[in-house]
């Protein structure tokens, strides 16, 4: 699935470019269905270790490692350009304790409607890996229910995202950024590991292309219905191909190696294109295939030169404390 993420990164980059494509914001898209992977990831995981002692704290550690080094590498690269004059809308504020912390925490930046963090946010794409951490958290006790109460649970997410859908919520707000209206979206992701809840998914995925449908017909179009709904009816039979997908030779070599880049794409895009001057909106071609090829190189080399040793280390230690 490393293609797969590796173009879901490339469209973040470009939707933070101001590409669009037919009046859709790429973007969105692409973090839907990252969505979808996270939670498909996170339950082969679980299913893997919590038999084991101490799954829980493994299981945190791991997601923290696989995020952590990349993050706070490029959140340093980033407040270097910022001191060096670089100009965003996301660097407007002077920064203070709070600023600084919630850049630190990340946590934090899921909530910027609320506290304004975004106007001095030092890895703009922050705010959906805030998402995740916090589906994190809450995955251990989640994925260890009974398949009937963790449909429950997908249900009542579900109501929010409707709630948002119907404009009783703030559609963008609850309908994608904060959790408990997208808590069904990586649920529906793991469920993808369970036969039992296969044909609950197949049901959710023939209401939501209806959705979908009318909403490309006749509307409303509001902040991002249509594309999170897109993302759900796309994503979910692509995430059901590539997990009967073997890729073998060449395409396999390639297919790991655009894994390893993605996740550096997408916390590095900001700081690349700050580095060449880029700014969002009129954007040829050539520039955006610069900023995607710098993100790229940042990429390759902090997953080799830093998560690599960072892994490698981590993984001594913990043989040597078992």
């Amino acid at each position: 699935m490393g293609t797969l993420r590796y173009l879901l990164a490339s469209l973040v980059l470009l939707s933070h470019l101001g590409y669009s494509m037919a009046g859709l914001n790429p973007g969105v898209i692409a973090v839907v269905i990252f969505y979808l992977l996270a939670g498909h990831v996170v339950a082969g995981l679980w299913q893997k270790w919590q038999s084991q002692p101490a799954a829980t704290t493994r299981f945190y550690a791991d997601r923290l490692w696989r995020i952590l080094p990349q993050y706070f590498c490029a959140l340093l690269v980033a407040a270097v350009l910022w001191r060096a004059g670089a100009q965003s809308p996301f660097l407007l504020r002077s920064p203070g304790l709070f600023e600084w912390l919630a850049n630190l925490l990340v946590i934090p930046l899921g909530y910027f409607m609320y506290t304004g963090f975004d106007s001095f946010v030092l890895v703009p794409p922050a705010w959906s890996l805030a998402v995740e951490l916090q589906f994190y958290l809450v995955a251990p006790w989640l994925l260890g229910l009974s398949p009937r109460r963790l449909a429950l649970v997908m249900l009542a997410s579900l109501a929010v995202f409707a709630a948002a859908q119907l404009q009783w919520l703030d559609t963008d707000h609850f309908g994608y950024r904060l959790l408990p209206g997208v808590l069904f979206i990586f649920l529906a992701g793991g469920a993808m590991r369970q036969p039992r809840l296969h044909s609950i998914l197949l049901a959710f995925w023939l209401l939501m292309a209806a959705y979908l449908l009318m909403l490309l017909m006749h509307g409303p179009a509001v902040p991002y219905n249509r594309e999170v709904a897109l993302g759900l009816v796309l994503g979910l039979p692509v995430l059901k191909v590539l997990r009967l997908a073997r890729p073998t030779g060449v395409w396999k070599s390639l297919d790991r190696l655009l894994a390893n880049l993605s996740y550096g794409v997408f916390v590095w895009h900001f700081p690349a294109l700050w580095s060449l001057h880029v700014q969002p909106g009129a954007v040829r071609p050539v520039q955006a295939t610069a900023v995607l090829a710098l993100s790229s190189l940042l990429a390759l080399v902090t997953h080799y030169v830093l998560e690599r040793a960072v892994w490698t280390k981590v993984r001594r230690f913990e043989r040597l404390s078992a």
